[in-house]
C-alpha cells in the first residue's frame, strides 16, 4: 500500500494510503482559486527497490469578473527521484466538448520500462455564463487504480486491452493530437495560449 501526502496551498490535506479523488473547488464568479499541489510517492514494484519517489507539482489559478474570466493551468510535472533512462512522464489533453462552454481534460501518465505507475489528471467544465464551474482532480498510482483512468479519462483509454499501452510508442502515436499544443488558439468566446517552456495553459473568455 503506497502512502502519499497531498499538501495544497490552501489548507493542509491528511495523507492519503488508497487511489483518491481530490475536487479542487466549485466557485463563484468573483472568486480567486490559486491550488497549487505537490505529491511525492514511491515508486511501485518493480522499481520500489530503489528506494525512490516521483514527485508531481501542478496548478490552477483562477480569475473573473463577471463575465470575464482567465484560468491558468500549471499541467502536472513529474520528477523521477534516482531516475533509469526508461522513467518517463506523458501529458495528454483534449477538449471534451466544444461550445457554448468546453470542457478540458487532461492526464500527465507516468511510466517506468513500458509499464503504467499511474496518473493525475483532471476534468474542468467552464461556465456559460457568469456563475459557478467545478474542477475535479484524481491522483492513482499503483496496481489496482488502473482502471480508475479508464473511468476519469474515457476518450484516453477507448480501445485499448490493457493499461500498460498507453506507455507505448504506438499509443504515443496514436495520440500525438492529444496534446496541449494542439488545442485550437480560438473556440467561440474562448482562447487557448499553450507556453511549452513553462508547460503551462492560459484560457481566456
Amino acid at each position: 500500500m503506497f502512502k502519499f501526502l497531498l499538501p495544497l496551498l490552501l489548507a493542509a490535506a491528511p495523507s492519503f494510503a488508497s487511489p483518491s479523488e481530490f475536487p479542487l473547488a466549485s466557485i463563484g464568479a468573483a472568486g480567486l482559486l490559486i491550488a497549487p499541489s505537490a505529491v511525492e510517492v514511491p515508486l511501485p514494484a518493480p522499481a520500489a527497490d530503489k528506494a525512490s519517489y516521483i514527485q508531481l507539482v501542478s496548478s490552477v489559478k483562477l480569475k473573473m469578473d463577471k463575465d470575464k474570466g482567465e484560468l491558468t493551468i500549471g499541467f502536472p510535472k513529474a520528477a523521477f527521484g534516482d531516475p533509469e533512462p526508461e522513467d518517463k512522464s506523458y501529458l495528454f489533453v483534449r477538449l471534451t466538448r466544444g461550445l457554448p462552454a468546453p470542457a478540458l481534460s487532461w492526464a500527465t501518465v507516468l511510466c517506468s520500462g513500458g509499464h503504467y505507475l499511474g496518473y493525475k489528471g483532471s476534468n474542468i467544465n467552464f461556465p456559460e455564463k457568469s456563475g459557478s464551474f467545478s474542477i475535479n482532480e484524481t491522483l492513482a498510482l499503483g496496481t489496482y487504480p488502473k482502471q480508475l483512468i479508464a473511468r476519469t479519462h474515457p476518450w484516453l483509454t477507448e480501445g485499448l486491452q490493457s493499461t500498460d499501452e498507453v506507455c507505448s510508442p504506438a499509443f504515443l502515436e496514436k495520440m500525438k493530437d492529444s496534446r496541449a499544443e494542439t488545442l485550437p488558439q480560438k473556440l467561440g468566446d474562448f482562447s487557448f495560449d499553450y507556453n511549452a517552456r513553462k508547460n503551462t495553459l492560459k484560457v481566456k473568455w
